[in-house]
């Protein structure tokens, strides 16, 4: 019986041509027009040493030198000396330090604003190094800034800014998943269909039948996210990382989110079909764009403000989970999504078990 009600659900999932094409082809689409409208922001964002003119009187105070050597070590600033601020209106540089407290520039940009924060940081360093010494004059200020033996970037150095979007777009994706659990709920509840109908008069359990009907929905969505992966990283050429083993889980587990989103959706209302669709997109959308897809700084804005919708959010926390596999190599991060994750999927399996348990219906 099980196998049986496995292979019916499975062919007349595979029928429907609009889920195919929103749960595999619309992402796939989407990641194409991702690809042709993202390829070159990494280039265009790709911070290269900025010119910066600095009056050669500065040079006097006591270890300014040394810093300005330091940034130009690490090729972030290509420093020029001088007497005057010429430099900068025959726009040679972007900024002229014209004294340790003051900057001249001639627009707001991002180097701009790169050359002001350094020098606001070295002004409080230097403001705390004061503070130290006078509270004790004995202290090896070598000791104060040697980081290095303590301090290692261990995050992936190869990061591309556009890698955030197709992981939201994996993320969608998923819970675009919840198109396969409301066509299997559709197919069992008797308030719903014709077909519901018969299958609640059928001698097969319906436990037995709709938990067969549901490990189909799962398995197909989870096959289109691999899918769509594969294309990501194999056509488009967006690297997913190497942790095959916490994707494979991650996939897993979004993909049985996105159905448990489905069946709440079919089993909370008597809504039409079409409209029950319709809320699914539109709120796998919102969601979406809550993770970043539309405005990659929104996901960051709502972490500083409100973090709980992060939370709760499974395009949010699948997106944070691949960039955490990628970026880093400790798993904490990526653990974390996942716990929440499962706590979300829990949440939305218990509030639809709720909604389908012990359903009494007077004439089918």
């Amino acid at each position: 019986m099980f196998i049986h009600s496995f292979k019916n659900t499975f062919k007349i999932l595979l029928r429907q041509k609009s889920l195919i094409f929103w749960g595999l082809l619309f992402p796939i689409i989407l990641g194409l027009l991702f690809k042709l409208a993202l390829g070159n922001l990494d280039n265009e964002f790709k911070l290269e040493p900025i010119d910066v003119a600095v009056n050669e009187k500065l040079l006097n105070e006591p270890g300014f030198e040394i810093f300005l050597d330091g940034l130009e070590d690490e090729d972030i600033f290509k420093v020029t000396k001088t007497n005057n601020n010429q430099m900068l209106l025959d726009q040679k540089v972007v900024a002229y330090i014209s004294d340790i407290d003051r900057i001249e520039t001639q627009s707001a940009g991002v180097k701009e604003t790169v050359v002001e924060t350094v020098m606001n940081s070295y002004l409080h360093n230097m403001e705390t190094v004061k503070k130290i010494f006078v509270e004790n004059p004995n202290m090896d200020i070598n000791s104060l800034f040697d980081y290095s033996e303590y301090v290692v970037d261990n995050s992936n150095p190869n990061m591309s800014l556009s890698n955030t979007y197709f992981y939201t777009l994996i993320g969608m994706q998923a819970m675009y998943g919840y198109m396969w659990g409301m066509t299997v709920i559709y197919q069992y509840e008797a308030n719903l269909s014709t077909t519901a109908k018969r299958n609640i008069m059928s001698p097969m359990r319906k436990r037995t039948s709709l938990s067969a009907s549901l490990l189909v929905a799962w398995l197909i969505n989870m096959s289109v996210i691999i899918i769509t992966m594969l294309v990501i990283h194999f056509a488009l050429k967006v690297n997913i990382g190497e942790k095959l083993l916490p994707i494979f889980g991650l996939v897993s587990l979004g993909a049985l989110t996105g159905v448990s989103f489905g069946t709440l959706i079919g089993a909370s209302n008597k809504k039409s079909q079409d409209t029950k669709i319709g809320l699914g997109i539109s709120l796998t959308m919102m969601m979406s764009f809550l993770a970043g897809m539309m405005v990659s700084n929104i996901k960051i804005l709502i972490e500083k403000n409100v973090p709980i919708i992060n939370r709760v959010n499974p395009v949010a926390l699948i997106t944070d989970a691949l960039y955490s596999l990628y970026y880093y190599p400790s798993l904490d991060r990526y653990w974390m999504n996942m716990m929440w994750l499962s706590g979300v999927t829990f949440v939305l399996i218990l509030l639809t078990f709720r909604f389908i348990r012990g359903k009494q219906y007077d004439s089918l």
